[in-house]
């Protein structure tokens, strides 16, 4: 393989983990916002 097609293949890698990482983090928040918004309409 040439370098170029390294390179490639690494930026594909890098934006694939991005955005399984941004994926994940954005699920835990909004169960933790359903959590949250729960536990405050529950004790008003």
């Amino acid at each position: 393989m040439s370098l170029s097609n390294i390179k490639i293949l690494n930026k594909i890698t890098n934006k694939k983990n991005t955005f399984i990482k941004t994926g994940i983090f954005s699920a835990i928040a909004a169960c933790w916002g359903v959590i949250l918004l729960g536990t405050f309409i529950t004790f008003k």
